[in-house]
């Protein structure tokens, strides 16, 4: 049995790919463009979804983990506050991670006409979601009137943390993409695992129960590009929910993890886009 072996692109191969993106930039705005019109096309509430969707189960989640199984009160703000800010950058990856595994699917009859990088597809799917980030964010302000909670001016550095998790995303979506091009199945295990990720990330419990468990447990924890990325996001813009210095090692690796992500997921992406015809 055969293997292939994947090398990663010359610097000239490197090169010509980006150059080809930059060149179909407009191309990836206009596929950002028709995902989110598609998306809440005839949808009585349109937008807003990219709000209620987040609020909906925050809401959820403050009844379930933070009443039933006190952890509101092993948090410095309002669960639902502290839920519906970090579902705002789990959205992110779950949904742009599921979407781009589909990406390749989805847009089958472009494939097989008038090339263009096929990455456009993956990459597109995932940008998209940072407008629901943006709607999300939007809706973050009358929560902060309701329980009356000041963000700190630093929610401005916390957003510029944005491209660890957005990196990381497109890096597994192209991984994704292309298996699923060529094994079916494999939405359905990606599906899968992010539901068990749901548990991965310091949403619907506070991160203190992972930290009281050692600091090895914690740094473990960690090393969860999207758990360290989220805490630190919330720890910026609130900072009484904990010391934002304590994770400026694990944020370095997180951006770490995400490049090598990236990079070995654009390299295995192109390693077998020219097949991709042949499973269409």
């Amino acid at each position: 049995m055969s293997t292939a072996t994947i090398a990663p692109p010359n610097r000239s191969q490197a090169a010509s790919s980006w150059a080809g993106l930059i060149k179909h930039r407009e191309l990836i705005e206009n596929l950002v463009m028709r995902d989110i019109k598609t998306r809440y096309k005839q949808s009585a509430l349109g937008y807003a979804w990219a709000v209620l969707n987040p609020l909906i189960f925050a809401a959820t989640y403050a009844v379930v983990f933070g009443f039933l199984l006190k952890q509101r009160d092993m948090v410095a703000i309002p669960f639902t506050l502290y839920v519906y800010f970090g579902l705002l950058i789990w959205n992110l990856f779950a949904i742009g991670l599921s979407t781009a595994t589909e990406s390749l699917i989805a847009h089958v009859s472009l494939i097989t006409k008038v090339y263009f990088p096929r990455e456009v597809f993956p990459i597109s799917a995932v940008l998209s979601k940072l407008v629901d980030v943006g709607f999300g964010l939007i809706g973050l302000v009358p929560l902060l009137l309701f329980y009356g909670v000041a963000p700190s001016p630093k929610i401005l550095l916390a957003l510029c943390l944005l491209p660890i998790p957005l990196l990381f995303t497109i890096g597994l979506g192209m991984l994704c993409a292309c298996a699923n091009l060529f094994y079916r199945d494999v939405r359905y295990v990606v599906t899968m695992i992010l539901g068990l990720m749901t548990f991965s990330v310091p949403n619907m419990y506070a991160v203190k129960l992972i930290s009281d468990r050692g600091e090895k447990a914690f740094a473990l924890y960690m090393l969860n590009p999207m758990a360290v990325t989220i805490e630190a996001m919330r720890r910026l813009t609130f900072p009484q929910t904990g010391d934002f210095a304590e994770l400026t090692g694990y944020l370095a690796i997180a951006g770490a993890i995400s490049l090598v992500t990236f990079f070995a997921g654009y390299a295995v992406f192109k390693h077998y886009e020219p097949r991709f015809a042949e499973f269409v």
